[in-house]
């Protein structure tokens, strides 16, 4: 078959691009105007890195001696300079300077005070997870990205069912309500309880725009599209930052966080149905419509008897997830597949919720400094795929990733100021994994 023929039935196949061309005015529209709005998204799954950050803690001062000794002076006199969970069992309430009980023991603290020279409140300080409950700060993260995964594997089914659309506005008011709820919890159980629901609907957003985005473009384009969508995520990221910044208190940062999802309700009238779901549900007139209006909207003059033909086959076998793994071949790249989301995703958000422990004491200069080198990455991830391929420039940047992370064991700590070297190869390795 010759390269036009194909072209043709490749024409005849994908109707809807024939029709309005790879890309143009229309769909620059819808895909920007969506990006806007799940911008937002990404402060959900990011602010984690502030709202967990470490933060000093010790044993707290009697009220008696609150206003009256320094910090440094009641670590010292209680013997806990080096963050103990222990303090000296001894009566504070009639303490005098230079008194010191020989026959005191050390004993488990009952209540904490925190550094708030960085941050006025986080979890760890509001739900006091330090000492035993210290391992809770992980759990928090890992219960986060354990509602990702039913989230993904639940609204990628109804997106096909009920539309890209009736389920990426819900899901958008959703992740607002969600984050709102959460901001208030008043207990870690319910704060996690919170959190859960804010990770199954926010990964369903992700999923239902990236699908709705490359349904309106074609050709070279669904590469461009695919990898610039990530620059929405730098966006999200980069204002993150500005916001953690400006909100100090992780309640504050969790309601203004996300107050603003719930503007998404406009996008009922701002965006249309994906006219390829429609046409692939038999909704023919529906899909007609929509493509009418956009090839009008790009000064596209179709012909007067133009019509959409249906795709749907009769008969035609529902499929499901079991049938990727029916065939040997299909079950091998599967499994590859998995294996190799699952150590970029590990690898991925391990170094970016773990920004303030790279090194450095500017947790949010980290975070910044970070962001930036997603822009690169991602650039060079779409020039690169466009030119060699996907294979090559994948497992490359997997193996650089390895090989970063891995030297991090061979840098010297507390030679350099703030270990720049080793947060250096970390955010190296970070731009080898995003790129990946």
């Amino acid at each position: 078959m010759s390269s036009k023929d194909g072209d043709k039935m490749k024409a005849e196949q994908d109707q809807i691009l024939a029709t309005l061309g790879n890309i143009g005015p229309w769909q620059w529209r819808n895909i920007i105007i969506t990006a806007v709005f799940c911008i937002p998204c990404c402060w959900h799954i990011l602010c984690m890195t502030f709202m967990n950050a470490s933060v000093d803690s010790w044993c707290s001062r009697p009220q008696n001696l609150m206003q009256t000794i320094s910090v440094e002076e009641w670590k010292r006199i209680s013997q806990q300079e080096n963050g103990s969970c222990l303090v000296l069992d001894q009566d504070w309430s009639s303490w005098v300077p230079g008194q010191v009980n020989q026959d005191a023991k050390m004993v488990d603290c009952e209540e904490w005070e925190f550094d708030t020279s960085q941050f006025s409140s986080t979890i760890t300080s509001d739900f006091g997870l330090v000492c035993s409950k210290e391992y809770l700060k992980s759990i928090a993260q890992t219960l986060y990205f354990v509602g990702m995964i039913f989230g993904v594997f639940t609204f990628g089914v109804l997106a096909d069912i009920y539309g890209r659309k009736k389920v990426l506005i819900p899901l958008l008011l959703g992740s607002a309500v969600s984050g709102i709820i959460t901001s208030q919890m008043p207990t870690y159980e319910t704060f996690i309880f919170g959190r859960l629901l804010n990770a199954f609907g926010v990964i369903g957003i992700f999923e239902c725009y990236f699908t709705y985005m490359l349904e309106f473009v074609g050709g070279k384009w669904n590469t461009f599209i695919g990898g610039g969508v990530e620059y929405i995520w730098v966006c999200g990221w980069l204002s993150l930052a500005g916001l953690a910044y400006a909100f100090r208190d992780w309640r504050d940062l969790m309601l203004y966080s996300s107050i603003p999802s719930l503007l998404s309700v406009v996008l009922y009238w701002l965006i249309p149905e994906s006219p390829r779901w429609l046409l692939s549900m038999g909704r023919i007139e529906e899909a007609e419509g929509i493509v009418r209006s956009a090839a009008e909207f790009n000064k596209i003059t179709l012909p007067v008897d133009w019509k959409l033909r249906s795709v749907q086959k009769e008969k035609a076998r529902r499929t499901n997830l079991l049938d990727m793994f029916r065939y040997p071949n299909m079950r091998m790249k599967t499994l590859i597949l998995y294996y190799n989301w699952f150590v970029n995703s590990f690898a991925y958000y391990g170094l970016t919720m773990n920004m303030g422990a790279l090194g450095g004491s500017d947790v949010y200069l980290n975070f910044t400094i970070s962001g930036l080198l997603e822009i690169p990455a991602y650039t060079a991830a779409i020039v690169l795929l466009s030119y060699f391929g996907r294979r090559v420039p994948y497992f490359s940047s997997m193996l650089l990733c390895g090989a970063s992370l891995l030297s991090i064991m061979l840098v010297p700590r507390g030679v350099y100021t703030d270990d720049w070297p080793a947060t250096a190869v970390a955010l190296l390795g970070k731009m080898c994994i995003t790129f990946s």
